[in-house]
């Protein structure tokens, strides 16, 4: 027999079909060509070769890493101890080596300073020196008043007044007569109107 169909006449053809589905009726599944086994190791033979990528791939990008920072390592003839001290205090706030933040120091000041404008305290025990709160301060001030030059007899009132001297650099004051013609004297910059005595 001869033709495209040929071989479906064959009696050995038609008894190995009868054979395979006798044993894929036995095994419960159809017998394929394809064996199990070999697909299990490509399958672990595949994730050997991925894990190993993996690990081949993560240290050659370390490698890469340390190369890069040697070579921006600044060159210096100093030893490298010296070149990673830090400055003296006080730093620059957000500087290297400093530890607080800008406004968590402001609020610490903060409270710092109004603790002590009101409460009671020390300045110097040796000396009797002491703080009181600033609200009763303020009360004491405007009760006692202020303290006040003593008024110059009008005898003494001829228009001179106390000023550092410049021969001693400030230490000694003598008396001067600051006043120019007009019956003017200035004080700190400014004038102020006086009675022309003589």
């Amino acid at each position: 027999m001869s033709g495209h169909n040929a071989h479906e006449k064959d009696p050995k053809h038609e008894q190995q079909l009868a054979d395979d589905l006798a044993r894929s009726k036995e095994a419960g599944h159809e017998v394929g060509e394809i064996n199990p086994a070999s697909v299990y190791k490509f399958m672990i033979w595949l994730g050997v070769f991925v894990v190993f990528s993996y690990f081949l791939v993560y240290g050659i990008l370390k490698m890469n890493d340390a190369r890069v920072v040697k070579e921006d390592r600044v060159v210096t003839h100093l030893p490298e101890s010296k070149s990673d001290e830090l400055p003296p205090e006080p730093r620059l706030q957000l500087a290297p080596g400093h530890t607080e933040h800008p406004i968590d120091e402001g609020i610490y000041y903060r409270d710092s300073v109004s603790r002590v404008i009101e409460s009671y305290g020390y300045l110097n025990k040796a000396t009797g020196s002491v703080h009181i709160p600033i609200d009763l301060a303020k009360d004491l001030l405007l009760k006692r008043g202020l303290a006040v030059r003593a008024n110059i007899p009008p005898e003494e009132n001829d228009g001179r007044i106390m000023i550092p001297d410049w021969s001693s650099s400030g230490r000694v004051s003598v008396r001067r007569d600051q006043r120019i013609p007009g019956g003017t004297f200035t004080v700190t910059g400014g004038n102020l109107n006086v009675e022309n005595g003589k």
